[in-house]
């Protein structure tokens, strides 16, 4: 329900970013009520989450001035226990290792999937409609091993977008193209989207699999 009403607040700032820009056309809740495009209900659910922030953050590397996602996460198990169960996890999810070495501790892996994200279309009376979607998002995963404990980096994020019309015309960006939000379109749902469901995959349900999977080192042998 908060994603849903997230991304109508994202609509209206749309419209809110553009009219702005015009000065002589800036629209309030009430004015968009008035010309149909809000209910009186989507009204007052709007002026609750008004001013929320968005949900993602992310870092910029300061050597190579790349946007990542990055942790440290420390565990029981020493370097090669941790190196070994990382090499397992990747074959299990990616099947896509480009390199590993014990010494250095360094394991690289390139991977991609769909993320749940929403489209924003207009319609022939200046409305907004909503329409999830899904994005393929690429990236690559780096897996430093340090003796108890493991660096976490996601990099080189990029994601593919398909026009819901015309679906040859899909374009890629890396993710400093959109992050921070730039563009004052009606695309700003599916950047927004995009960046919001990435920041949960790979600050949580990516990274807690892998450490879900290293945990569980002892346990794959206790029979």
């Amino acid at each position: 329900m908060n994603k849903i009403l997230l991304l109508i607040i994202f609509a209206i700032h749309a419209f809110s970013i553009n009219a702005q820009l015009a000065k002589n056309e800036k629209r309030t809740f009430d004015s968009l009520l008035q010309t149909g495009r809000l209910t009186s209900k989507q009204v007052i659910e709007l002026q609750k989450w008004s001013g929320n922030e968005a949900n993602y953050a992310f870092s910029v590397n300061k050597g190579n001035g790349e946007i990542e996602v990055t942790d440290i996460i420390p565990f029981t198990n020493d370097k090669r226990v941790l190196f070994q169960r990382c090499l397992q996890w990747i074959a299990i999810n990616y099947g896509n290792l480009v390199y590993n070495d014990l010494e250095s501790g360094k394991i690289v892996a390139n991977g991609t999937l769909d993320l749940t994200t929403y489209d924003g279309s207009q319609t022939g009376l200046r409305a907004t409609k909503v329409s999830q979607i899904p994005t393929p998002v690429s990236y690559t995963m780096i897996l430093t091993v340090k003796d108890n404990k493991l660096k976490y980096t996601i990099t080189n994020i990029s994601y593919t977008f398909t026009n819901l019309l015309y679906p040859e015309s899909d374009v890629t960006y890396p993710i400093s193209a959109i992050y921070p939000l730039k563009n004052a379109n009606l695309n700003l749902i599916r950047y927004y989207t995009s960046l919001d469901a990435s920041s949960d995959m790979f600050y949580s349900k990516l990274k807690n699999s892998l450490a879900d999977y290293l945990k569980e080192a002892e346990n794959d042998y206790d029979f």
